[in-house]
């Protein structure tokens, strides 16, 4: 009889008879890799019969089932109801905790990194490079939401073209699942459910990176010989051009998340994102004026007119008050004559200009407008933009060099930008790990004491529904990365098994997609519809592609496992992973696609020797130097890998109240989900 573990080892067990008197003993034969097999005989269980027979001759295999309970800390109890409102009310306010150290963490990244990730942008030349830049960037501000906003943006204002676009979205789908990874760390306690919630965790990650290798070459290769774009683009380049001739859409309400933590988090540090976004904008051209009105202050070689009187008289001539404009309110509040600055001007586009008055609102309601300074016939702009006395002066001051900590006491005490975001960071990490420890321990009061019930409503949930639930939830918070988070600690406690963490994991991919395209249809600019409609379609794509057939869906499942093996015995797994796949793989890609544009023998340098690096370590890895000891055998041995595959089976099964060959049959996937 074949059977999978949780750890992907393929086992072959077999009956060898019994073994004094009552026990029976089982022969599991596991592949191991490297063309190693290992036998170990397991004990079975005494026959319950004779184990469980009380002296009335009557079976107590209740008893014996509540004994393993309460061995492992895991029993069905009657609470009293104060007792689980106490814990419902304490999970909540720890959950509260949770995400407002979550949102502070996410502002930190943005005052620490947002100047940098806004110029990463400017880096894109490639598929590969676009792809590392939406990983690095999306990890840098530790919001997808952010960076696919700043993504629709280029693409909206024709600063980027949508099929270049459509890595960087890519990798922001990938760059948002390392919050949750964070997360996992706070079950190092235990080691198994440490074991459940890294796994938990990567789930989601590898099925972004399988959905990623796989799409990417198709995209790529389609696009170059068509010469416009892949199977994404063309696709939701038709539903962005039915969508066109429909009316906008009206703007997303309000995240509930947002608008409960945000006072708080406010209260510690504020980030002003419009700076970040505004930053991949390209810098307004400064133009000299050659006629002026007689506000401005005198130029040598620049004629000077009345402009007043003529543009009053227009203005009373259409029933408009003069004191609108606002060199009115300066003429009105006692201002000079030629006080202005109309040394330069510049055309600002619309999306630009809209970040100018966030950026700093202060100062934008002092910026003059051109047709109040300089003379109709003397200033141009076209596409709708807007024009501005110093408007590339304003960029300088408050976009490329502008202020990022806007607010919270770590602004008032005065740190400064890097000071300030360093403590902001170390605050959000005692708030996540004080939150999380909380919710821990009262998930598993409320949870562990009906522990049986939950997991088998659970393990029953279809996995569709699942990926529904998980999008509900993503549209309710409006943010993949706190679905996912609050998902994990969960997942940690057997409460949701791995299988059933993916499609919710699925969902939530959507979900935050789908809050993307909403916010895109209200300004319902075409290109910026497409490239929200391609984030969707890749996430549709990845789950039809990898999900359905259970064998395909084995391998996002078996990675995960497999990390979380790995972490079960090194708890310093998680943060190595993170650092190589989140920051150390992106930038070395980054640097060699980059490398290629400075010189191409430069380029194909780096790239053997980053070829010959990842070559050797896998033939290390699952074949050894020299052949036949395999490296990956050295980090965890076949003894181990079997002893903690059959530890977790049998965790899950007394969490579930089953044997573990009832709890392999209950999480066998199907077609059906």
């Amino acid at each position: 009889m074949n059977k999978t573990s949780q750890t992907g080892l393929e086992t072959h067990a077999k009956s060898e008879g019994d073994v004094e008197d009552n026990v029976k003993q089982e022969t599991i034969v596991l592949d191991v890799g490297g063309g190693k097999e290992v036998a170990i005989v397991l004990d079975g269980n005494v026959d319950a019969e004779k184990q469980n027979r009380n002296e009335d001759g009557n079976v107590d295999v209740e008893k014996q089932n509540r004994n393993d309970d309460e061995e492992k800390g895991i029993q069905d109890r009657d609470q009293s109801w104060l007792e689980i409102t106490a814990c419902i009310v304490g999970a909540l306010a720890c959950l509260y905790v949770f995400l407002v150290g979550l949102t502070v963490m996410g502002s930190s990244f943005k005052v620490l990194a947002g100047h940098g990730a806004s110029k990463l942008f400017t880096a894109i030349n490639n598929p590969i490079a676009g792809l590392m830049v939406g990983i690095l960037a999306t990890v840098l501000v530790q919001s997808s939401s952010t960076s696919t906003s700043i993504v629709v943006t280029l693409v909206a204002t024709d600063i980027i073209g949508v099929s270049k676009a459509i890595p960087i979205i890519m990798g922001a789908n990938i760059g948002t699942s390392v919050t949750n990874t964070f997360v996992a760390l706070a079950s190092m306690g235990n080691r198994l459910d440490y074991q459940r919630a890294f796994a938990g965790a990567t789930v989601h990650d590898m099925f972004n990176i399988l959905t990623v290798i796989t799409l990417l070459p198709l995209e790529v290769i389609i696009g170059a010989m068509q010469g416009t774009g892949g199977p994404l683009y063309w696709l939701t380049d038709a539903i962005a051009g039915a969508a066109m001739s429909g009316e906008k859409g009206g703007k997303l309400f309000t995240s509930p998340v947002k608008t409960i933590c945000s006072p708080v988090a406010n209260f510690i540090l504020k980030s002003n994102k419009y700076v970040i976004y505004g930053a991949t904008l390209p810098k307004p051209t400064p133009l000299t004026p050659t006629r002026i009105c007689q506000q401005c202050k005198p130029m040598a070689g620049v004629t000077t007119e009345n402009c007043t009187a003529r543009r009053l008289q227009s203005d009373e001539a259409v029933g408009l008050n003069y004191s609108r404009s606002l060199l009115s309110k300066r003429a009105l509040s006692g201002a000079a004559l030629n006080d202005v600055d109309c040394s330069e001007y510049a055309c600002v586009s619309p999306e630009l200009g809209g970040y100018f008055k966030k950026a700093s609102k202060s100062d934008y309601s002092k910026m003059v407008s051109c047709k109040d300074a300089l003379p109709s016939s003397s200033f141009s702009c076209g596409g709708g933009d807007s024009c501005y006395m110093l408007g590339t002066q304003f960029y300088g001051k408050h976009i490329e060099n502008g202020k990022l900590l806007s607010g919270g006491f770590l602004k008032a005490d005065g740190l400064g930008e890097v000071a300030g975001g360093i403590f902001g960071l170390l605050i959000s990490i005692v708030l996540l790990c004080c939150g999380m420890i909380g919710l821990c321990k009262l998930l598993q009061r409320v949870f562990l004491s009906k522990a049986k019930a939950f997991i088998k409503y659970s393990v029953r949930l279809n996995g569709y529904v699942a990926i529904l639930v998980g999008w509900g939830i993503t549209i309710i918070v409006q943010s993949s990365s706190v679905t996912t988070s609050a998902l994990t600690p969960v997942c940690a406690l057997g409460v949701i098994p791995l299988h059933k963490m993916l499609p919710l994991t699925l969902g939530a991919n959507i979900g935050t997609t789908c809050t993307a395209l909403i916010a895109s249809l209200v300004d319902l600019k075409r290109n910026g519809v497409q490239i929200a409609l391609c984030h969707l379609f890749f996430n549709i794509f990845g789950i039809l592609l990898w999900f359905p057939v259970p064998m395909l869906r084995q391998v996002p499942l078996k990675a995960a496992h497999t990390l979380g093996l790995y972490a079960s015995f090194y708890k310093s797994v998680p943060m190595v992973y993170i650092l190589v796949s989140f920051v150390l793989v992106p930038a070395v890609a980054l640097g060699v696609s980059l490398a290629f544009g400075a010189h191409i023998a430069l380029g194909v340098i780096l790239l053997l020797l980053v070829v010959g690096a990842l070559a050797t370590f896998e033939l290390w890895w699952w074949k050894g130097i020299p052949l036949g000891n395999p490296g990956s055998l050295k980090v965890l041995s076949a003894e181990q890998r079997v002893q903690s595959a059959s530890d977790l089976l049998q965790s899950n099964a007394k969490i579930m109240g089953v044997t573990p060959e009832e709890y392999e049959e209950k999480c066998q996937l199907s077609w059906w989900g």
